[in-house]
């Protein structure tokens, strides 16, 4: 029998997923079909195969391999962390955007 997998969102994770949602408005693009395809997308593969996506090789980069970065069918990303059957999601980015700037922003907002 396989381990129920729980999943949690950070406060990060939720605001990092409002500004996505933004341009998004911006371009008169309805973000809830957009947000509910990264979400549903997301949950549906960590439940299955959590170790399943790749460690974050930007972090790995700069000596972090705690983060995994799971990419969606829509273009974007999900950086999570795993531990034993918890996973807790730290942001959502665009493929495009930097998530060393991307923390930066954040550390500075703090």
């Amino acid at each position: 029998m396989r381990e129920r997998i729980d999943i949690e969102y950070t406060a990060t994770a939720k605001s990092t997923l409002l500004e996505i949602v933004h341009p998004l408005k911006a371009k008169n693009v309805l973000p809830l079909p957009v947000v509910e395809n990264i979400i549903t997308g997301f949950e549906a593969r960590v439940s299955l195969f959590p170790t399943g996506c790749q460690i974050c090789p930007e972090l790995l980069k700069i000596g972090c391999d705690k983060y995994r970065e799971c990419n969606t069918v829509n273009g974007y990303r999900v950086i999570y962390s795993l531990e034993d059957s918890l996973i807790t999601v730290h942001a959502f980015l665009a493929q495009k955007q930097d998530i060393q700037q991307t923390l930066f922003n954040r550390l500075i907002a703090s």
